[in-house]
């Protein structure tokens, strides 16, 4: 069992290069994958980081966030032809004008388009991706971890549910005293228990599938038969049993709204 809302990062560095990847997966009915800050030149690069999420999670939303920091040199372009131009039309214009044409350096490498600067870029795919693979494990150990909280939740809540039947059952009218049948609730008795072992057979699976839509159908089954057997009861005690068994039902409701 996971949780949906975990959280997750890993860094990693190489040469003078390093990449930041942090996960946070949310409460979502379906599976939503979004990827932040990926730098336009890695673009085509979303997809496959999307599909790689989708390889291991089935439901929640995820956010991918990459953090790149790069040191690479940058190369300085001098564009000669621009400069040359420059010094022509400069030339032109103090003979025009008859007054000294005085250039240093730093002058002509101040004038607009003189210089240009480049910063070699490589592709960070293998990089980027080994590193959303780290993620996305440790984002899956952070589920596991919550899953097992709320399974141990879910399963005290059961028990507490299971013990107000058994006292139901005890506390039922004897079928001679009931109004032509219409407190028989044996039949509501008999389809919770059937809908209880369902719902604990699925917390105790160890498989990965989707357990939380699962769950949330078993316990609307439950809550029906729990408020049919509440229609029928006249006694006090059952009466106010099926209520706290409700409220039993409604704490795991929600602890399945959490539930991948």
């Amino acid at each position: 069992m996971r949780s949906m809302t975990a959280y997750a990062s890993v860094a990693r560095g190489k040469n003078i290069q390093s990449v930041s990847v942090v996960l946070r997966s949310m409460n979502f009915k379906y599976l939503d994958v979004a990827i932040r800050n990926l730098p336009s030149e890695e673009i085509l690069l979303e997809e496959v980081i999307k599909k790689e999420v989708k390889k291991r999670i089935y439901r929640g939303k995820i956010e991918v966030f990459i953090f790149l920091k790069s040191e690479q040199p940058q190369k300085i372009y001098v564009d000669r032809k621009v400069i040359a131009r420059y010094v022509s039309e400069g030339r032109k214009l103090a003979r025009e004008f008859n007054i000294d044409c005085k250039l240093e350096v730093s002058d002509l490498l101040a004038l607009p388009k003189a210089i240009s600067c480049e910063q070699k870029r490589k592709s960070k795919k293998s990089f980027i991706l080994t590193a959303v693979k780290e993620a996305v494990a440790k984002l899956l150990e952070f589920k596991e971890k919550g899953g097992a909280i709320i399974k141990r939740e879910i399963a005290g809540n059961l028990d507490k549910i299971k013990t107000n039947l058994k006292t139901i059952e005890k506390q039922k009218p004897k079928v001679n005293k009931m109004e032509n049948g219409k407190e028989d609730i044996d039949e509501e008795l008999s389809l919770l228990s059937f809908y209880i072992k369902k719902l604990e057979s699925v917390i105790k699976k160890k498989t990965s599938e989707l357990k939380g839509k699962s769950i949330d159908f078993l316990t609307q089954e439950i809550l029906r038969e729990l408020n049919a057997a509440s229609s029928k009861t006249k006694k006090k005690i059952p009466a106010l049993l099926i209520v706290e068994a409700k409220n039993y039902l409604e704490r795991i409701r929600e602890q399945a709204q959490n539930i991948e």
